[in-house]
């Protein structure tokens, strides 16, 4: 997400500008308001979304669904409708904190891009497979190295364990 993808000027879309361009601005205004969360997506808008940037089959869409819901990412509500909770906002924070924003599709639609180039015989799996490797062993280390702000988004959303008063048991693998 960048900040200005949305702006809006209530008279149209904002100009395109280039950087060191310069713009005089023929007005300026404050007006009273406050700003609203974006409505949230239904599976059926996901599920578009999804097909539009390439991301997942006919046969895996829903499984990546699931698995959006079996790790908590997300929860449906009455209406269909996902609601983030605490550990998919701190994961987008986290990661975003590192420069990736891994809650956007493009890593997912180049990578599926490329593999369905090779499904069309226009690629190798020679071709792709070092490519594709070195962007995700970049992104690893990158996480690793910066495992910390993961820690402190996820921190800012969870109690730290036994801060509460409460009995926790830490398990070990």
């Amino acid at each position: 997400y960048q900040p200005w993808e949305k702006w809006y000027t209530g008279q149209g879309e904002l100009p395109r500008a280039r950087i060191g361009s310069r713009i005089v601005p023929t007005s300026l205004s404050m007006n009273a308001g406050q700003t609203s969360p974006p409505q949230l997506i239904s599976e059926v808008e996901l599920i578009a979304l999804m097909d539009r940037n390439g991301i997942g089959t006919d046969a895996t869409i829903a499984q990546h669904i699931t698995t959006i819901m079996d790790r908590k990412y997300a929860e449906k509500d009455g209406n269909q409708r996902f609601h983030p909770t605490k550990l998919g906002i701190a994961l987008v924070e986290g990661y975003n904190s590192m420069g990736y924003q891994l809650n956007k599709p493009d890593l997912r639609r180049e990578m599926e891009s490329e593999c369905n180039a090779v499904a069309a015989g226009r690629k190798t799996r020679d071709q792709i497979l070092g490519p594709v490797l070195s962007k995700m062993l970049e992104c690893f280390k990158i996480v690793n190295a910066e495992v910390h702000k993961l820690d402190e988004a996820v921190a800012r959303h969870f109690n730290h364990l036994g801060s509460d008063s409460s009995q926790y048991r830490v398990l070990q693998a």
